[in-house]
Formats: structure tokens, C-alpha cells, sequence
């Protein structure tokens, strides 16, 4: 029986407490994760990576990084310009977490994983595997680490002499370098043509760079590659030249750089983010003078990776903390679960995440085939920048649905999932937003054949396997790639957002159909080619903006009279 005093029944009411969702090692949790590492590495590359994978999803469950990256995300960098005495320094204070966790991915390989080469051509999908579990729940400390590995990159394929002296100490899993990216500047953002930035000769190959850096993500690193022009250089994007230069002169100053301020950001709140003002700082030229821009080629292949791996990494942790919670949410009688319209609508975010998964892999896949000689470079300068585009822009919908999915607790800062869902956001601009993505993938279907070549390898994923439970997802991508063709022969900048999108949701889709005709066949399991047609059932390409009257222009930039 209820009891009558007032104050006991108000004490019964509130005893009630929900159960929050648990963290779980996802290398076990996430299916689809677990199982696009078995299908794409060969049995023994698995069976030798498996234990690694499991310990980093532990540490990220329960270990030392769950709380490290709260800790990091809590205690935001800090800019200290002056001393006590009015001295410029400069000091950044950053929480030790952060460089903690920075001092851990080194630890892990995942820097050094690619270029210790263990796992040959695979090493890039290991890596992949490690930085999916990591990435999430680490402040985004995978930002230095992403440059420090294109850097590597970077050297290794254009200046020989700087390899030897630097990579190494990018490389290593113990002390370790971390290196920046430069590129961004007031005037330019992502048309880096309008680089100001000016380098001088000093003599003896050295140059002194001066001008300001707009937004510099890796502001603690070691060194940074940066983009400037030669003094008396031609203007625009021809004239500009890619340094290298290391940020701490030998008794620890600045090497002729000046901090204006840290930037008070959306989300990547435990990353240091800075203006920077370059003063004469001591630089060389990577690879001789000329060509900077064909030379970060090879690092935004490597950092838009990373963008998209971050951005479907966001979504599996906050998919893998619903699930959890789903199994204890009860309503209306019945746990979250049990519920079909609850049911129905996490099986369309989780479809979009396999799609997500199946795109990052494969180009991953792709970057590793080409750092080892192998693949076709034309395709993989094609896809990287679609699956930048779709990844990031494709999580911001999923985190969004996610967050949604935990009622008023997925908006309450203490529960950690509306930081999740800020930094999702980040890697829509990090590497060129959507529309420089787009302008990208124009740029890359001029190549001779490109197009012919894509829409050949989107068929040769689509009938990878016949199954009977694929044949209707099969018949509508199919005809998703029949209608890509006429677009593809004539492509028309003004819809270039609407063609990089069809082709990437196009291609997601025979990947998925590929992904699921190896489960059919290994495992006897429906469940990614329930995926493949729920991703499948939406138009994968978008009808035409074209209104038929009027001006686009006006439209969306209407005249103020």
C-alpha cells in the first residue's frame, strides 16, 4: 500500500533514476565495423591486428581515454601573451590530457603504422580500424596526428634530403614530432591562390616567411608545412611554394611567430586553434621553390581520409551508445528496442553508417594501394574527395537523428553526447567545405577516361556478388549508375553540389551491395543487405534544382531595392 505521508510518496517519485547508456569496446559491439575490417583485410592481416584493435576499443570504453579526452575537452587551451614583467611569450597552456592522448595515438602507431609498412598494403585499413575507435572520444587529438602523417607523406615523395632529417621524428612511437598545415589565410580561406604570405631569401636555401596564418589547428606541433609565395613570385595558386619550418627556435622562442588569440570555436573545444602572425620565421622550401600546391596533393589525401574517418567514427559511437540505450529505456511499456517506429528509424541511421563505413574503407584501401605502387591514382583522386564529402556531410544527419534519439538527455552538456555531435561538424570544413569538395571532383573528372573508370568500378562492387535477396537493391543502383552516365559526359559546375553528391551515394550503394553479398556468403547474416536497400530506397541522386524560369542567382541572392 502507498503510504500517506505526503514527503515519503514525493521520496517514492523521486527514487527514480535513468539508466544511462554504457560505453562498450566497439572492436566486439559495432558489427559492421568489426566485420568491414574481416572483409577488406586478409585472414591473417585480422587475425595479427585483431588484438591490437580489441585493446584500443577497451581503452576507449574503459580505459584511460574516455577520461582523458573528458578531462582535455573541460580545461580548454589557453592563450598567455604577456609574463609578469611584460614580456611577449606566447605561452598555450593545454590540459596534460591533451598531450597526453597526443603522446598515446604516437604511442599506438597511429602515425607510424603506414610507414613501418608491418602490414604491407593493408597498413592504411589497420590504421583506419585503430583511428575509428580512438577518435571519438579523445578531444579530437587526432587533428595533429592526421597532419603529422600527411607530413611524412609529404616528404618522403618530394624532398629526399628533409625525409631523412625529419621523418624519422615524425615516425616515432616514442618522443615523437607532431607537424601542422598551414594553408588557411584571411584573404584566401579555400582559395589558397590568394595566399599572402611572402617568403624572402636569406642565403644558403633558407627563407624568412611573413604574413599571417588565419586558422592553424596544430599550434603546439613541432614543425608545420605552409604554403607562401617567393618574393617577386607570380600571383595566384602558380606562384606559391610549400616550407617547411619548425615552430620553437633551439632555446625554446618562437621562431618568428607572434600569436594573436586562440579561436573560440563551435566544437573541437580541447583542440588549439590559433592566428598566428609570421614575422620572419626561419623556413626551407620542400622540394625546391614552385609547385606548392601539387605538392600538398598527397597531404589532403591523407587529412580528407582522416576528415571522413572522424566523421563516421563520431556517428559509431553515438549509434553504439544508443543501442545500448535502447536496451533500457523503457515506454509506453516496452524498452526503446521493442518499439518498431523506434526500431525503423535507428535502422536508417545505422544503414547510413555502414554506407559511411563501406566509402572510408574502400578509399583507404585505395590511398594504401597507391603509397605501394599499385591502384589507379585517377580513381583515388576522384573518390578522396568524395568520400570527404559524403562522410562528413552524412554524419551532421546522422549525429543530428542520434542525438534526438536520447530525448532531453542528448542535449544535456554532462552527458558527453552533445560534444560528440559539435565536433561531427568540424570535419564538414576541415580540408575544404562541401562546395570546394564538389569543385574538386570537377576538377578530377577532366582527366582522360576518369569518368568511364568510376562508373566502371561502381559496377564491378555492384556485381561483385548475385544473391537473390540483392537483386531489387541491385536493379535501382544500377540504375543510379545508368543515370550518372549523360551527367558525367557533360558536367556542369553550377550543379556540381548535386553530381559530387549522386556519384558518392551511388557509389556507396554498390559498395554496400558488395558488403553485403560477402556477409550473405561468409557469415549467412541479412542484416548488411538489409542496409544496402533501406540506403538504396532513397533517390541516391537528387532531381534537378533547374526551376525552368526565373534566375538562380536572384533566387538565392535576391536584389535589395
Amino acid at each position: 500500500m502507498a503510504s500517506a505521508d505526503p514527503y515519503a510518496r514525493r521520496m517514492e517519485i523521486d527514487s527514480f533514476l535513468q539508466d544511462p547508456p554504457r560505453p562498450s569496446n566497439r572492436f566486439r559491439t559495432d558489427v559492421a565495423l568489426r566485420r568491414s575490417l574481416e572483409r577488406l583485410l586478409p585472414p591473417d592481416v585480422f587475425a595479427e591486428a585483431s588484438p591490437e584493435l580489441d585493446e584500443m576499443g577497451e581503452r576507449a570504453a574503459s580505459g584511460d581515454l574516455r577520461a582523458l579526452g573528458a578531462q582535455a575537452e573541460a580545461n580548454e587551451p589557453r592563450h598567455v601573451p604577456y609574463d609578469a614583467w611584460g614580456r611577449r611569450i606566447d605561452r598555450l597552456d593545454v590540459d596534460p590530457a591533451w598531450t597526453r592522448l597526443v603522446e598515446i595515438a604516437l604511442e599506438t602507431g597511429l602515425v607510424a603504422l603506414p610507414y613501418e609498412d608491418h602490414y604491407g598494403v593493408h597498413s592504411r585499413m589497420v590504421q583506419g580500424g585503430l583511428s575509428n575507435l580512438f577518435d571519438p572520444v579523445t578531444a579530437t587529438a587526432l587533428c595533429p596526428i592526421g597532419m603529422t602523417d600527411a607530413a611524412a607523406r609529404v616528404l618522403l615523395t618530394h624532398d629526399e634530403e628533409l625525409a631523412k632529417k625529419y621523418v624519422p621524428k615524425l615516425t616515432a612511437r616514442r618522443g615523437g614530432w607532431t607537424s601542422g598545415q598551414w594553408m588557411t589565410e584571411k584573404e584566401g580561406g579555400s582559395d589558397i591562390g590568394r595566399t599572402g604570405t611572402v617568403a624572402r631569401p636569406v642565403g644558403d636555401g633558407t627563407y624568412t616567411l611573413h604574413g599571417t596564418k588565419w586558422f592553424t589547428s596544430a599550434t603546439t606541433a613541432d614543425m608545420t608545412l605552409a604554403l607562401a609565395r617567393p618574393h617577386g613570385a607570380e600571383p595566384g595558386s602558380r606562384g606559391l611554394s610549400l616550407f617547411l619550418l619548425e615552430l620553437r627556435n633551439a632555446d625554446g622562442t618562437w621562431n618568428g611567430i607572434t600569436v594573436r588569440r586562440l579561436k573560440n570555436k563551435f566544437g573541437t573545444r580541447g583542440l588549439p586553434t590559433a592566428e598566428l602572425d609570421l614575422d620572419g620565421a626561419i623556413a626551407v622550401p620542400v622540394g625546391g621553390i614552385g609547385r606548392g600546391v601539387a605538392k600538398i596533393a598527397i597531404m589532403l589525401n591523407i587529412t580528407r581520409l582522416g576528415a571522413a574517418g572522424g566523421a563516421l567514427a563520431g556517428v559509431g559511437e553515438l549509434l553504439s551508445l544508443q543501442r545500448d540505450y535502447a536496451s533500457r529505456r523503457e515506454v509506453f511499456g516496452k524498452l526503446l528496442r521493442d518499439q518498431p517506429m523506434h526500431r525503423m528509424w535507428i535502422a536508417r541511421v545505422a544503414a547510413e553508417y555502414e554506407a559511411m563505413l563501406a566509402l572510408a574503407f574502400h578509399a583507404g584501401t585505395l590511398v594504401g594501394q597507391i603509397e605501394h605502387g599499385t591502384g589507379d591514382a585517377a580513381l583515388t583522386r576522384l573518390v578522396t574527395p568524395l568520400t570527404k564529402l559524403a562522410c562528413a556531410r552524412e554524419a551532421v544527419w546522422a549525429g543530428s537523428e542520434l542525438v534526438e534519439s536520447f530525448g532531453g538527455a542528448g542535449y544535456l552538456e554532462d552527458t558527453g553526447i552533445p560534444r560528440i555531435f559539435r565536433n561531427l561538424h568540424v570535419n564538414c570544413i576541415w580540408e575544404g567545405t562541401t562546395s570546394v569538395m564538389a569543385h574538386d571532383v570537377l576538377r578530377a573528372l577532366r582527366g582522360e577516361g576518369v569518368a568511364a573508370a568510376f562508373l566502371a568500378d561502381a559496377e564491378s562492387h555492384l556485381r561483385a556478388y548475385d544473391h537473390p535477396l540483392l537483386a531489387d537493391t541491385t536493379r535501382r543502383v544500377q540504375a543510379a549508375v545508368d543515370h550518372l552516365r549523360p551527367m558525367l559526359a557533360e558536367p556542369e559546375e553550377s550543379s556540381g553540389r548535386r553530381l559530387a553528391w549522386g556519384m558518392a551515394r551511388t557509389y556507396q550503394a554498390a559498395l554496400l551491395c558488395e558488403a553485403a553479398g560477402w556477409e550473405l556468403d561468409k557469415h549467412g547474416d541479412a542484416r548488411a543487405a538489409t542496409a544496402a536497400n533501406l540506403f538504396a530506397s532513397d533517390p541516391l541522386i537528387s532531381e534537378s534544382a533547374s526551376t525552368g524560369a526565373g534566375s538562380l542567382a536572384d533566387l538565392a541572392f535576391p536584389r535589395r531595392d
